[in-house]
C-alpha cells in the first residue's frame, strides 16, 4: 500500500509529531509525506521517509469578502495541485493530518479517485461552519479517525455515520536506566539555571489562550509562598497566531506582576520532550478540552506524575487517583489541592508513577496506533468492487 500523507503545513506541533511516529512505524503500508518545504519535510528526511514538497499557501477565515475570494480561489488552485501529485506519485490513498487537510484532499476527489482519511486531531468546529464541515467530509471522506472519543462526538453526523474510528496517539516506548536518567535531569536542570534540588512543575505545550497557561502560574504563585525551592518551566512558544503571541506577552508581564522572575522559566520551543518531563518532578496541564494531551502520555511513559483537566480526551488517558490526577478546568483551587496531593507524599508520587507507565505501555504505544491505522486502510483497500483493486493489480503487472 503506498500511503500519501497529506499535511497543510510544515510546522511543527503535537500533530505533525504524531504524524511522523505513525508513518515510522507503519509496517504493511510505504508512506510517502506531501507537505511544503520546511521543518516537517527536514524531519521526515532525517527518519528515511519518502517526501514531496508542495507549494505553500495558507488560508484562514475572514468576513472580508475580497480575501474571502482570495483564499477561496488560492484553496482550489492548491487542492488541483494536490490531486495532479497525487495521480503523479500513484498512490493507493490520501491520509490528510487535519480537517484543513481533509478539506484540501477531498475537493478534487472527483479527479484522483483515491480514498481520502481524515484524521481529526483537534475538536471539530460547531454552530454553521461545523455543519458544513461535516456535510463535506461525508461527500468526499472513507474514513475519520479520531484521536479521542470526545473529538469523534464532535464530528458525529448521519453523512458520517459508520466511518469514524478511534486511534489514540501512541508513543515510542523509549526508557532510561536510573543512572542516564539522573544524567539527564542534572543537565537540563543546569541548562533551565534550576537548584538540583528543587522541586520543578512543567507544563508543555504551544502557547495560546486554551492552554490556559495563566492557571499554572496562578497556581504555582501560590506554592512559592509557601516554599521558594519550586520552580515552574513553561514548555513551547506561540505560533500560528497573532493573539497567541500576545498571550505570551500576557503570561510576562503575570509572571512580573507576581514577581516569580526567579521562579518560572519560560524555555521556548523544546524537541527533548521526553528529558523534560524526566528532569521535572510533575506535569501539568491545564488546557481547555484538550482532544487528546500527547504530552500527557508523553510525561507518564518516563514515570512523571501529571496533574490535568478534566474534559476533552484527557479522562481517556488518566485514571483519576490511580494513574494521574484531574481537576475542573479553570479551578485553580483544585489544581492547587492536586499538586500538594502529590508533591506532599512520595508514596502516592510513586503509585501514579508506576501506574502512568504501564498504562501507557498497555493503551499508547505508537507501534499500536500505526498498526490500528493500517488496519483502517486495509479496510478501504480490500472492499469488494473497490476500484483501487483494479489500479493496484495493474500496477503489480507492470
Amino acid at each position: 500500500m503506498r500511503i500519501a500523507f497529506y499535511n497543510h503545513t510544515s510546522s511543527i506541533s503535537g500533530a505533525e509529531i504524531s504524524l511522523l511516529l505513525t508513518a515510522q512505524h507503519l509496517t504493511l503500508a510505504h508512506p510517502i509525506l506531501f507537505a511544503p518545504e520546511g521543518e516537517l519535510l527536514e524531519r521526515a528526511r532525517n527518519r528515511g521517509l519518502e517526501v514531496v514538497a508542495l507549494p505553500s499557501f495558507r488560508a484562514r477565515m475572514t468576513k472580508n469578502p475580497i480575501l474571502l475570494v482570495i483564499y477561496v480561489m488560492g484553496m482550489l488552485w492548491a487542492g488541483w495541485r494536490l490531486a495532479l501529485l497525487m495521480k503523479k506519485n500513484d498512490v493507493d490513498l490520501i491520509h490528510a493530518n487535519s480537517i484543513r487537510a481533509g478539506i484540501m484532499a477531498g475537493l478534487f476527489r472527483w479527479y484522483h479517485r483515491l480514498p481520502v482519511v481524515w484524521h481529526l486531531r483537534d475538536m471539530p468546529p460547531q454552530g454553521y461552519m461545523g455543519k458544513i464541515v461535516r456535510k463535506f467530509a461525508g461527500f468526499t471522506s472513507q474514513a475519520l479517525i479520531g484521536i479521542s472519543e470526545s473529538v469523534i462526538q464532535g464530528i458525529d453526523h448521519p453523512s458520517v455515520a459508520g466511518r469514524c474510528h478511534l486511534v489514540h496517539n501512541g508513543v515510542e516506548l523509549r526508557s532510561f536506566n536510573p543512572e542516564v536518567r539522573q544524567g539527564i535531569r542534572e543537565s537540563t536542570r543546569v541548562e533551565l539555571r534550576t537548584p538540583q534540588d528543587a522541586r520543578v512543575l512543567a507544563i508543555i505545550g504551544q502557547i495560546a489562550p486554551w492552554k490556559r497557561q495563566e492557571d499554572a502560574i496562578e497556581a504555582f504563585a501560590t506554592l512559592v509562598g509557601e516554599e521558594q525551592n519550586t520552580v515552574l518551566w513553561i514548555v513551547g512558544e506561540a505560533k500560528f497566531r497573532s493573539e497567541n503571541e500576545q498571550y505570551l506577552d500576557q503570561l510576562h508581564e503575570k509572571v512580573k506582576l507576581l514577581q516569580l522572575e526567579d521562579n518560572v522559566i519560560f524555555t521556548g520551543f523544546r524537541e527533548d520532550v521526553l528529558e523534560i518531563c524526566c528532569s521535572a518532578d510533575l506535569l501539568l496541564l491545564c488546557s481547555d478540552k484538550e482532544p487528546f494531551g500527547r504530552v500527557i502520555i508523553e510525561a507518564m511513559s518516563q514515570g512523571t506524575p501529571v496533574v490535568g483537566t478534566r474534559g476533552g480526551g484527557v479522562p481517556e488517558i488518566i485514571q483519576h487517583g490511580v494513574s494521574g490526577l484531574m481537576y475542573e478546568i479553570g479551578n485553580v483551587e483544585q489544581l492547587i489541592h492536586c499538586i500538594r496531593q502529590v508533591l506532599d507524599d512520595e508514596i502516592f508520587w510513586s503509585k501514579l508513577s508506576r501506574n502512568g507507565q504501564e498504562r501507557v505501555q498497555e493503551r499508547f504505544s505508537i507501534t499500536q496506533t500505526s498498526h490500528n491505522v493500517e488496519l483502517i486502510y486495509q479496510q478501504l483497500l480490500v472492499r469488494p468492487g473497490h476500484e483501487l483493486l483494479e489500479h493496484q493489480r495493474a500496477r503489480e503487472m507492470m
